[in-house]
C-alpha cells in the first residue's frame, strides 16, 4: 500500500509541473480549425492570383522551332506546359481551353489568363498563354488544389 501512495504522489507530482501553456499558439491552432465559408468567386479570385504569381515565375524560349520551358516547383500545385507544336495528353476542359488558345494564336488573337473549375471539384485550373519572343507558343497548365485555395484565403 506505501508503494502505490509513493507512485500516486510522484505521479501527481509529474502532472503539476509549472510547464507553461504558449496560449497565443493554441489559439492560431484553433482559428486554423475552424469551418470557413469561401464562396466560388473567393475561390477563383485567389486561384488567379496564385496562378499569376507562378506563371510569372515561369520561362520559355524557342530553340530551332522547339519550344523549350522551365519547370517551377509549386507545393503540391501541377505545373505543366503544352506547346502548340506538340502532341499532348489533355482531355476533358483542358483540352478544350488548349484548342481555344491554339485558334486564338493562329488567328493573332491575344489570349488572357483563364480560371475555371475542373470536372474534379478537388481542383482549379489556371491557364494563361506561354509566350515566346512575342508570340503564344503554347499554353500553361497550373493545376491548383482547391484545399490550398481555400486555406490561403483565410491567411
Amino acid at each position: 500500500m506505501k508503494k502505490l501512495s509513493i507512485v500516486i504522489l510522484a505521479l501527481l507530482a509529474f502532472n503539476c509541473s509549472n510547464q507553461k501553456v504558449d496560449t497565443k499558439k493554441a489559439l492560431q491552432d484553433m482559428k486554423s480549425q475552424e469551418i470557413q465559408v469561401v464562396s466560388d468567386v473567393q475561390i477563383i479570385e485567389k486561384a488567379k492570383d496564385i496562378g499569376d504569381s507562378i506563371s510569372a515565375k515561369l520561362k520559355v524560349n524557342l530553340e530551332e522551332e522547339k519550344v523549350v520551358w522551365t519547370a517551377v516547383e509549386s507545393e503540391n500545385i501541377e505545373v505543366r506546359g503544352f506547346p502548340f507544336n506538340e502532341e499532348n495528353s489533355l482531355e476533358g476542359k483542358g483540352k478544350a481551353i488548349y484548342e481555344a488558345y491554339q485558334y486564338n494564336s493562329q488567328n493573332h488573337i491575344k489570349s488572357p489568363a483563364n480560371v475555371q473549375f475542373m470536372e474534379d471539384t478537388q481542383f482549379v485550373l489556371y491557364s494563361s498563354a506561354m509566350v515566346a519572343e512575342g508570340k503564344e507558343v503554347g499554353m500553361w497548365y497550373i493545376k491548383i488544389p482547391r484545399k490550398t485555395i481555400v486555406l490561403s484565403v483565410s491567411q
